[in-house]
């Protein structure tokens, strides 16, 4: 959870290790609150978590306000119902660099599509986080107060069902301890206090506002991971087996979410990579752990801005460095947990080449990272791009055989991946868009299954940011009848928005082939 954490950080352009500063910071309010041990172990979770689920509409929301890491950083400190400071923000970071009437233009566009764009964004963010919750094996009620840290005491937060002591204590206390670690780190002690002072009573519980006020000092520095970790109140969440399985398969499900263009990218990897490590005669551990690396594989695909992602031209020298980077991102943040050292190393290889010609480190790829490498290119070129569409088995086939001829796949892997049987295998894909085993994530009871085939198709193509006219196009039918799908949809899931449903069409498969 502390890697997932740091990758949320990221995420949302916070600096490293914020989480863990907010996970100490809550826990030393709590304990002086008087929380029982049982909510203190919600806020635990809550402090790591309280961003997990931000990468849901990430794509739409740089889309619609321009890069999302950037954006979200510029208002981390911001009262979002406080005009001036909202107003103040906006003029110091939107536009920057443009002619004074492109920049009013901009900041006009920014100030009117804004609101409707983060209202989305926090409900299927805590939609997503809640889900998240129940895949990785966290208790029921920390599920649901993460349903409940965009909230406010005033009663105008999001997803805006609670208010007052109606919002879960420990979310109150993580609310607090968060705004304690962004207001001392940008505005100092005295900053901090009246700031939290002018949001008591209308963001926060005033009482725990007072509470907090009375010592501002907080951990200074970075926070150390392990102490942090080793705060965690009894009883200690632990992960093998199975339950590990599921917990990676949902981190590398809301990476995915990253982009319209690689939501099912992690399961695909995890199946080819699994599948080609049986083919190739590797051992079960092998297996075993090339799965576990395809689901991991681009976590740090989170640090990018969906702008870069989703840009169907060339891109920048900046940008591109930025791609070049994930991987070792990936690895960085996987190296924080030592039962996941060697996932970490050979995740963190999926673009190296035999020729020593890839990235991020420019090496020979080793055994294990090659067969992922091929995995990975080629679920990649079954998927649509912002500048190519999805491509045939053929065409796929044609060019992995190409890398091996210039030297850099190795053919043993390439024939591997396509002996695996889930390269072009159209019985493979029927399967997974039925929803049944082999989509690549663990199988477990689901609401999507009840789905019929309609909305199982309506789903998948919501799910790759089709608008509904878009999706009414596609299958011949009204946006009236969309409309009514999505409704049914969202309901058979328990959610409201395009970005929880997805997390679960990803689950099911149903954007393979």
């Amino acid at each position: 959870m502390a890697a997932v954490a740091a990758a949320t950080d990221f995420a949302k352009g916070l600096p490293e290790e914020q989480a863990l500063r907010t996970c100490r910071i809550a826990l030393t309010l709590a304990e002086r609150a008087g929380l029982a041990t049982e909510d203190r172990r919600a806020v635990f979770y809550l402090s790591l978590l309280r961003f997990v689920g931000c990468t849901a509409t990430a794509p739409e929301m740089a889309a619609a306000l321009g890069d999302e890491i950037a954006i979200s950083a510029l208002f981390a400190a911001v009262d979002p119902r406080d005009l001036r400071a909202v107003l103040g923000a906006a003029a110091s970071g939107v536009g920057v660099g443009r002619s004074i009437p492109a920049r009013a233009v901009e900041l006009l566009r920014f100030l009117g599509s804004a609101p409707a764009v983060i209202r989305e964004h926090e409900v299927a963010s805590c939609e997503v986080a809640r889900l998240f919750a129940d895949r990785v094996g966290l208790p029921a009620p920390i599920g649901a107060a993460l349903g409940q840290v965009f909230e406010r005491w005033d009663g105008r937060g999001n997803p805006g069902v609670a208010r007052g002591t109606g919002i879960a204590l420990p979310v109150r206390v993580e609310q607090v301890a968060h705004a304690v670690e962004v207001l001392v780190r940008t505005a100092g002690a005295e900053g901090a206090r009246a700031g939290l002072r002018r949001r008591a009573g209308t963001s926060f519980d005033p009482d725990l506002v007072e509470l907090a006020c009375t010592d501002l000092a907080g951990p200074d520095g970075d926070a150390d991971p392990a102490a942090v970790l080793a705060a965690e109140p009894e009883p200690w969440l632990t992960y093998s087996g199975e339950a590990l399985d599921r917990a990676l398969a949902a981190i590398g499900a809301v990476a995915d979410l990253k982009s319209a263009y690689t939501r099912g990218h992690a399961g695909g990897v995890a199946r080819r990579a699994a599948g080609a490590a049986r083919a190739a005669g590797l051992p079960e551990d092998d297996v075993i752990l090339l799965r576990r690396a395809g689901w991991l594989h681009d976590l740090g695909r989170v640090v990018v801005s969906a702008r870069v992602w989703d840009r169907p031209g060339p891109l920048s020298a900046a940008q591109w460095e930025q791609v070049r980077l994930h991987p070792y991102v990936t690895e960085r943040l996987l190296s924080r947990c030592p039962g996941l050292a060697e996932v970490a190393a050979v995740a963190g290889g999926h673009h190296e080449r035999a020729d020593g010609s890839g990235y991020h480190r420019g090496v020979k790829a080793d055994r294990r990272a090659a067969l992922l490498a091929a995995a990975d290119m080629d679920q990649a070129l079954s998927e649509r791009r912002p500048h190519r569409p999805a491509l045939a088995p053929a065409e796929r086939t044609a060019l992995l055989r190409a890398e091996v001829a210039e030297g850099r796949l190795p053919g043993w892997a390439v024939d591997a991946v396509l002996a695996s049987g889930d390269s072009g295998s159209l019985r493979g894909v029927r399967r997974r868009r039925a929803g049944v085993a082999g989509s690549g994530y663990p199988v477990h009871t689901h609401p999507t299954q009840a789905l019929t085939g309609r909305e199982r198709e309506v789903l998948a193509l919501v799910a790759r940011g089709a608008t509904n006219r878009a999706v009414a196009q596609a299958l011949g039918i009204s946006a009236k009848t969309v409309n009514a799908h999505l409704e049914h949809i969202f309901t058979k899931l328990g959610v409201t928005t395009r970005g929880a449903a997805t997390f679960q069409a990803i689950e099911l498969g149903l954007l393979d082939g």
